[in-house]
């Protein structure tokens, strides 16, 4: 068995709102060979355009896929139709199929992704009462699985696990003191689930694509770290990629860094998309709690200058509300 994976994140940027990091893992057939096309395999079910005349599932960058506050359909209806229903049709072999996924909670939705238990922020209180899908309608999103699930069946391949990271402002400040920056918690993170996925793939060829981290072009370093009794070879370093072997006994694990991943790797591409619909559910829990609070605010993204502006509004409210500024507020 070959078990290709993809990594990316979301929210790396922003000054409020947390950072997300995801990972997509798939089981293929070696026959398919390392770095395998998905959409090519998968075709039945899925592209990469938003709009597809035989209503195949897009999964993409979800820079592409989000769509715009002024568009006609809502801003997070690609994204969330690729990332619930490829949750589903994961799942439906292993479900009573009289049950139904959807409507599904939002903490529920944590717990498919493996987030752990939500931050202690008041917003995030809502997760036990806030139903998804919030962009599409769960009819829709079962016909998506159910054919996402026959393309499984028909092709060699299969995603056995989509989970997530959700790391909030406050925690990553508390990374960044330690780490002594941003990027050093990010490149934490991502080691992190390099290990995990060796770890519990240890019978398997493992080959995972990551997005390039800050147009970094050598990561031995890092790698010779996270795996300090294995072999690390370089098997090519340049502008385009980064690409390295992991040998250590009967496990043979390959990782690739590239630029625009998300274009050449389904399993980064979903997990794109992954990292930026939690980051947006984040976002528009936090928003909702506000325009409570402060009737007329208008919402932000968490994006720097915005953010700004927002926290100017708030600021006056939140000792009120018995919040710190530094549990909302990057630092780095």
């Amino acid at each position: 068995m070959r078990i290709y994976a993809g990594i990316d994140e979301a929210g790396y940027g922003p000054l409020l709102g947390p950072m997300t990091i995801a990972c997509t893992e798939w089981s293929t057939d070696e026959a398919l060979g390392k770095w395998p096309d998905l959409w090519k395999e998968l075709s039945s079910a899925v592209c990469k355009r938003p709009t597809d005349h035989k209503g195949r599932i897009a999964i993409d960058d979800s820079k592409t896929l989000k769509g715009a506050k002024e568009a006609k359909t809502h801003p997070l209806r690609h994204l969330e139709r690729g990332v619930l229903s490829t949750l589903a049709a994961m799942t439906r072999p292993v479900r009573d199929q009289e049950t139904e996924l959807f409507p599904l909670l939002e903490s529920n939705l944590l717990k498919l992704l493996g987030c752990g238990p939500a931050d202690a922020l008041p917003w995030h209180k809502e997760l036990s009462t806030t139903l998804l899908p919030v962009a599409t309608t769960a009819d829709e999103l079962r016909v998506a699985a159910n054919r996402l699930h026959l393309a499984f069946m028909e092709s060699g391949a299969r995603m056995l696990r989509n989970r997530c990271t959700i790391i909030e402002p406050e925690e990553l400040n508390e990374f960044a003191k330690v780490t002594g920056s941003k990027s050093a918690v990010s490149e934490l993170a991502l080691l992190r689930l390099l290990c995990e996925l060796r770890e519990k793939y240890m019978d398997a060829e493992l080959c995972v694509a990551c997005d390039r981290q800050s147009g970094r072009t050598r990561y031995l370093q890092p790698l010779q770290r996270a795996f300090p009794e294995a072999m690390i070879r370089i098997h090519e370093e340049n502008d385009r990629q980064s690409r390295y072997q992991v040998i250590d006994g009967k496990q043979n694990m390959f990782i690739s860094f590239e630029t625009e991943s998300e274009q050449r790797h389904l399993p980064v591409a979903l997990a794109s998309m992954t990292a930026k619909y939690m980051r947006e559910l984040s976002m528009r829990r936090m928003n909702a709690f506000f325009r409570h609070v402060i009737p007329g605010i208008v919402p932000t993204a968490g994006y720097v200058e915005d953010g700004r502006r927002f926290l100017e509004v708030i600021r006056p409210h939140l000792t009120a509300l018995g919040l710190e500024i530094d549990r909302l507020v990057r630092k780095c």
